[in-house]
């Protein structure tokens, strides 16, 4: 279920964010208004790509994996299923 969250003016000029491109800074937006209130939610690349980019061509599997190796999120696996945790989400929340 989508949440309204708000944007934190300092997320802008957060260093490792820039270092994302724009796709994955705007899909890292995206991914919080689909995230549980501790910052979780499923690692399901097309259910997430047609959550926040339903009519643009968008590769969001490049993006989580962009996010990922900037520690912006962690992608794991427990009892079989995969999740997403983002890891600077009371950061910016």
């Amino acid at each position: 279920m989508s949440r309204i969250r708000s944007v934190h003016p300092g997320f802008f000029t957060d260093e490792d964010l820039v270092s994302v491109s724009f796709a994955a800074r705007l899909l890292f937006i995206g991914l919080w208004t689909l995230a549980g209130r501790a910052g979780r939610l499923e690692d399901r690349p097309k259910k997430i790509k047609m959550a926040v980019f339903p009519a643009d061509n968008v590769d969001v599997e490049a993006g989580l994996a962009a996010l990922a190796c900037a520690d912006l999120l962690t992608r794991y696996e427990a009892e079989g299923e995969r999740y997403i945790e983002i890891t600077t989400f009371t950061k910016h929340q």
